[in-house]
């Protein structure tokens, strides 16, 4: 085993003492919350932000919108330019989606901290799943800035984890979040509607 495969026991042994000491609700409230919530609520905008549009009640609403504002002055011919009835359709979306997300994580907080013999041993399995879960898409996503940083970093770093126990050159090379934006280009795009 090389240096590599010990910081990796170290930092799942971490989390997994971080995940059984915090459980699974208070860490689902501190991985949602601030700027991670924010980057949820904008991903999930992103995934669904085209589904919700070929709604036709939300249709409706951005031609009526963009009717309201035509041939009004110059103004709103500029905003009808920069399809400003697209931009307020993802803040609205991006209010209700943000609204959500606190109050499923403020539920599933509450369920799981019932004060309960069963409850309390659940939470702290599901918490030590949780936080496994980060700590691989932590390592996955660090991966991926490494991947994209490129040339000598990349490959000073791919040969530190060459002979790994744990395959981390391997899982390196085949990241599977390197295949994700591809994945949302072609299966996320939507089209904005006609004004």
């Amino acid at each position: 085993m090389i240096l590599a495969d010990w910081i990796a026991i170290a930092v799942v042994a971490a989390f997994i003492l971080i995940g059984a000491l915090v459980g699974f609700g208070k860490g689902l409230k501190f991985f949602t919350g601030g700027i991670f919530g924010i980057i949820i609520s904008i991903l999930v905008c992103y995934l669904v932000g085209g589904l919700v549009l070929e709604i036709p009640f939300v249709h409706d609403i951005l031609e009526k919108f963009i009717q309201a504002l035509t041939d009004k002055n110059k103004f709103c011919d500029f905003l009808l330019q920069i399809h400003i009835e697209i931009i307020v359709y993802y803040i609205i979306l991006f209010i209700i989606v943000s609204a959500l997300r606190v109050l499923i994580v403020f539920l599933l907080k509450r369920i799981m901290e019932i004060n309960n013999p069963v409850f309390k041993v659940v939470n702290r399995f599901l918490g030590i799943f949780f936080f496994l879960i980060v700590a691989i898409l932590l390592t996955l996503f660090v991966f991926q800035i490494i991947y994209w940083i490129g040339g000598s970093t990349y490959e000073d770093f791919h040969k530190t984890l060459a002979g790994s126990f744990f395959k981390l050159d391997k899982l390196l090379e085949a990241n599977p979040l390197a295949s994700l934006p591809d994945w949302f280009r072609e299966n996320f795009t939507h089209q904005v509607p006609n004004g």
